[in-house]
């Protein structure tokens, strides 16, 4: 059986990604002319990663996403701030998306497909246990820990997913465009 307005979730997710796609199509070309350039993707396909910094990047950027997630997951009005959360990121990916169409039409949604690869798969079930969870309206704190530490442990997969398998398969994609 269905919780009553669940599929607000779906609707924050999708307006915020029609409300990227129009924030691009008001601006100017040149806001954006270096984002999906040319210049920038061969500059990348070449380039020699440190993987010890882009760990020690990533680590800190995801980790802290994470801890976020976490802390408005133990608030009383969760819901609301996941769904602020939610809408933030549909108007991430419509940006990202539209740019990435608009400079470089469907190899550009490839570019952005691949750059999500693999570690998507770790990232979905890390932030989304704790979204459902909050979502559910789960109340046992030893289960919310439970369910954050096994994110956690996606967390990490993601992460070195991240650093160590992402960086080439881009880079060899790039270089076959």
């Amino acid at each position: 059986m269905r919780k009553p307005g669940s599929g607000r979730c779906l609707l924050l997710l999708f307006l915020g990604l029609f409300v990227g796609i129009g924030l691009v199509q008001i601006q100017r070309e040149a806001q954006f002319s270096g984002i999906f350039s040319e210049y920038f993707l061969n500059q990348y396909a070449s380039l020699r990663i440190d993987t010890g910094k882009l760990l020690g990047y990533v680590g800190r950027c995801r980790a802290g996403q994470y801890m976020l997630l976490i802390c408005l997951g133990g608030l009383s009005a969760a819901s609301v701030a996941l769904g602020i959360l939610l809408f933030g990121v549909g108007a991430l990916l419509g940006t990202v998306l539209s740019i990435s169409a608009l400079r470089l039409g469907l190899k550009g949604i490839l570019i952005c497909a691949v750059g999500v690869v693999p570690q998507i798969f770790f990232y979905i079930p890390a932030f989304g246990w704790v979204f459902l969870w909050v979502r559910r309206g789960g109340n046992s704190r030893r289960k919310y820990l439970f369910l954050s530490l096994a994110g956690a442990l996606f967390l990490l997969f993601g992460i070195l997913t991240e650093v160590y398998i992402n960086p080439p398969l881009l880079q060899q994609l790039l270089r076959r465009l």
